[in-house]
């Protein structure tokens, strides 16, 4: 069996992470405090300076875990959307001139969100162990979700990897776009808050439904496995057409590159 392309595959992950923290005073450590920043920033403009309080989720400790749960399910989508549109041309020498399959490349954002996720899921239990919110069947709910989302993440890498060599403004358009899908999918509100003409678009939008799955599964305990199944019918027809795509254009692409 021919391991060299899975090395490779390593050796650029490994890089990829710690080209991120080259020259910074500390480091990996970045990994930790970054979403530790993140979750305070947004709890006190939303939950301290704005007064947001909903539900059930009054508490302070009650708001930043309902916030993190949602941001750590929405960031880690939003990390593999704003890499993967530069992938193939960031990476243009390893894919011309290695033995690394070009299939293999757009799961290097998606590893790499997946990591990022691990560090957010171990600091999320954490709180929720210290301040009493444990739910016990609350991770084996959540690992469901977490395969929808790579499925999900995996078929966007495909599609923006492939049409970024085309569409080079692909990777400037993503961090708007992105920051309209963070307003629109409930991820620093809850659902409770959208009018009920507008909700439909809430049960239409995957990226709501995901954050929702990651939050009933992680602080409620519950499995939604209709919103569940709806995610991975999605996320796996657009994997096989974005995988389709990419080999059908991967010639294509070598000769624009």
């Amino acid at each position: 069996m021919n391991t060299l392309p899975l090395t490779l595959f390593w050796q650029l992950l490994r890089r990829d992470i710690q080209e991120r923290y080259t020259g910074t005073v500390l480091g990996a450590a970045w990994l930790v405090i970054q979403p530790l920043l993140m979750l305070l920033v947004y709890a006190l403009v939303f939950g301290e300076v704005l007064q947001l309080r909903f539900g059930e989720h009054h508490t302070d400790g009650q708001f930043a875990a309902y916030l993190f749960a949602g941001l750590m399910a929405f960031n880690a989508l939003a990390e593999v959307v704003t890499r993967a549109p530069s992938l193939l041309v960031e990476r243009r020498e390893l894919l011309l001139h290695s033995a690394l399959s070009p299939a293999l490349l757009p799961l290097l954002p998606v590893a790499v969100s997946l990591g990022l996720e691990a560090i957010s899921l171990s600091l999320l239990l954490a709180w929720l162990l210290i301040h009493g919110q444990w739910q016990p069947w609350g991770w084996v709910f959540y690992l469901p979700f977490v395969v929808a989302r790579l499925l999900l993440s995996l078929a966007l890498s495909y599609w923006l990897a492939v049409l970024g060599v085309f569409l080079r403004d692909l990777r400037q358009l993503m961090p708007p776009l992105l920051g309209v899908l963070l307003l629109i999918s409930a991820v620093v509100y809850p659902p409770e808050l959208v009018p009920e003409s507008l909700k439909v678009g809430l049960l239409l939008n995957p990226v709501a439904q995901l954050v929702q799955g990651y939050r009933d599964a992680l602080l409620e305990g519950r499995f939604r496995w209709e919103t569940w199944l709806g995610l991975m019918l999605l996320a796996s027809g657009l994997l096989f057409a974005g995988r389709w795509l990419f080999q059908r254009l991967m010639p294509r692409v070598r000769y624009v590159l």
